[in-house]
């Protein structure tokens, strides 16, 4: 077990280095704007794969991953202008990969804390700061599957957050 948290904690480390690194050109599907959270974040509603995500203005999706650019319970929503503002979405079949992330993350970061927040759904998060910047990773539970949320650049209770993540529908497993 403790091998497997490791492996994922290298994982998850090398993803958000390589999403911070990466060019971010968005593949768009889908044509509503504006937010289904009910906050005043303009965007435009994106589908990759099994996500389906508010992008807020000034924002592009980048589906995928480093090591599967065609992984469909993977995107990357990052700044335009500052690919180190970012939320990392990704998919897990089981609570526990979800939990595995966040446990790493805690453990990388000392002063971190163990939080929950409502956007959408509950969300079990843990929230830091890192070079001064906010930063969070959160995990809720959509019809037996389970969201990750990975951010730098935005804390866990701001309007674009919010926004995002609120708007966040993952299609159930085939």
């Amino acid at each position: 077990m403790k091998t497997f948290i490791k492996i994922t904690a290298v994982v998850m480390a090398l993803l958000l280095c390589c999403a911070a690194f990466a060019s971010c050109g968005g593949d768009s599907k889908g044509g509503d704007s504006g937010s289904d959270s009910g906050n005043s974040v303009a965007g435009e509603t994106q589908t990759w794969g099994n996500i389906t995500v508010l992008v807020p203005d000034g924002m592009t999706l980048k589906g995928g991953s480093i090591l599967d650019e065609k992984d469909p319970d993977v995107v990357n929503i990052s700044k335009k202008d500052n690919a180190t503002n970012y939320f990392l979405i990704t998919i897990n079949d089981t609570e526990d990969g979800a939990k595995s992330g966040l446990d790493s993350t805690k453990d990388a970061n000392k002063d971190s804390k163990e939080t929950t927040f409502e956007a959408g759904k509950k969300w079990t998060a843990v929230t830091y700061e890192y070079s001064g910047s906010p930063a969070f990773q959160a995990y809720a539970e959509f019809d037996g599957r389970y969201a990750v949320v990975q951010s730098f650049g935005f804390a866990s209770d701001d309007d674009t957050t919010t926004a995002v993540i609120s708007s966040l529908k993952v299609k159930a497993a085939e």
